[in-house]
């Protein structure tokens, strides 16, 4: 492919509550990224779809840009792995972004996903500034 770019978009999946509600910021720098990268962008979390507009609202509130929101059915009776499980299934993603060790075990387990365990993030305003004084400084060093 010599002289010609290759174009793979890859597909995300990001969870909402432990995940970008821990850190809007960050996730709001990352999607940003991905979408511009043209890559595609899942929210799949384990609210119910009885909460759609409520979600939706949060999300926009937080200027979250996505392809979809995925929500789990109002009457689903298994585990939240196993929704997590389905979700990813169903959506090709391709690394989901999960606070949830279970839901990662799970989605590593039974799909091709690659899932990231989201530690807990610092919620420090000094210690979140500090991070972003690092970052900043790597990004002049390139």
């Amino acid at each position: 492919m010599r002289g010609q770019e290759a174009v793979h978009r890859l597909r995300f999946g990001i969870d909402i509550d432990g995940t970008i509600s821990q850190a809007p910021k960050h996730f709001k720098r990352l999607i940003d990224a991905l979408v511009e990268d043209d890559h595609y962008v899942y929210i799949i979390t384990g609210r119910d779809e009885g909460r759609r507009t409520e979600t939706e609202e949060f999300l926009d509130s937080l200027c979250i840009d996505y392809h979809h929101l995925v929500m789990k059915p109002v009457d689903w009776a298994q585990t939240m792995p196993e929704w997590k499980v389905k979700a990813v299934r169903e959506t090709n993603v391709q690394l989901m972004f999960d606070d949830e060790e279970p839901n990662c075990r799970a989605i590593q387990q039974q799909t091709p996903c690659l899932a990231a365990h989201v530690f807990p993030i610092p919620q420090h305003e000094a210690e979140i500034e500090e991070l972003e004084r690092i970052s900043e400084r790597r990004r002049r060093r390139k």
